[in-house]
């Protein structure tokens, strides 16, 4: 049996109105055309589903028992084109996002207050992770987009850079390097650092760099937070090695952030998908609106 969607619409219809050429001009068609409609269906089904009189028409026994059935269909159908039309324009959904630590401190929470004005609809899963397990978080489909890092290329990743980052030193304003407006990596090894895990692209850069100034930069202390290794400097016990993007959030009182030089560090922050899989409607308005307030962000510090 091969009942259409337009049959199933045309007997529904009939029945409501019990009138054939009201059914017709509901459905935009002529009256002949719409009892054509009815004559297939009912071959179909094999049953006389109206009774048909010079006045008006009206169910058979057969037409009652299938008609809430038929409706049920349809309201199913109707509730189905629905959701993929709100799926379709980003009215509903979800999104699972990642992020770095530095990133969700800094950029992505002005990303997040636009996203939630223009699309209320959507709600948002999070995967917060270091870089080392960040890029794994997006390769294996837990999220579908990711704002942060690629610490190396990865062909089933596609990478698009929307700012760059430089890692600088935060010094107690009493530290003997604190009156100098930049530091170098070898002067800094001289000191007790404050660094943090080595999962994290901080720590990554931050070693490169020290590696091509020649010097091997052993942490003092080592943490898991960045907001903990502020607090670390604040207190006196050494310098940290941190983002420059995510210092502006957080409360720096009595230290002070100083360019690390010979080499600079820099780190590209962009976001993050499977090259392979194309994005969903409501990753597509996120990217849209990383890119907008990347583009407005400061630069470095």
């Amino acid at each position: 049996m091969n009942l259409t969607v337009r049959q199933l619409r045309a007997f529904a219809l009939g029945a409501q109105f019990a009138s054939f050429s009201e059914a017709a001009n509901r459905m935009g068609m002529t009256q002949p055309g719409y009892s054509l409609l009815i004559r297939q269906l009912e071959e179909e089904v094999g049953m006389a589903l109206f009774r048909r009189t010079t006045r008006r028409v009206e169910l058979t026994e057969a037409g009652r028992e299938i008609l809430q059935s038929a409706q049920r269909t349809l309201q199913q159908l109707d509730e189905t084109r629905r959701r993929a039309e709100d799926f379709r324009d980003a009215r509903q959904g979800t999104l699972n996002l990642a992020f770095v630590p530095s990133v969700g401190c800094s950029v992505l929470p002005p990303i997040l207050s636009r996203f939630a004005e223009a699309y209320p609809g959507i709600k948002l899963a999070f995967h917060e992770a270091q870089a080392v397990s960040f890029a794994e978080r997006v390769r294996s489909g837990q999220a579908e987009i990711g704002l942060g890092l690629l610490l190396k290329p990865d062909e089933p990743l596609a990478f698009e850079p929307l700012m760059r980052d430089c890692l600088v030193a935060l010094l107690h304003e009493r530290h003997p390097l604190a009156a100098r407006s930049t530091v170098t990596w070898k002067t800094l090894a001289r000191f007790n650092s404050i660094l943090v895990t080595n999962q994290s692209s901080v720590r990554v850069h931050a070693d490169r760099a020290a590696a091509a100034a020649g010097v091997d930069i052993e942490p003092t202390y080592v943490f898991d937070s960045l907001t903990t290794a502020v607090g670390m400097v604040r207190a006196g016990l050494g310098y940290a090695v941190l983002p420059s993007l995510a210092l502006r959030s957080m409360d720096l009182g009595g230290a002070v952030a100083r360019m690390v030089e010979q080499p600079r560090a820099r780190r590209d922050i962009g976001l993050l998908t499977r090259s392979q899989f194309a994005l969903s409607p409501a990753a597509t308005a996120f990217a849209d609106i990383a890119r907008e307030v990347a583009a407005g962000f400061p630069g470095d510090i």
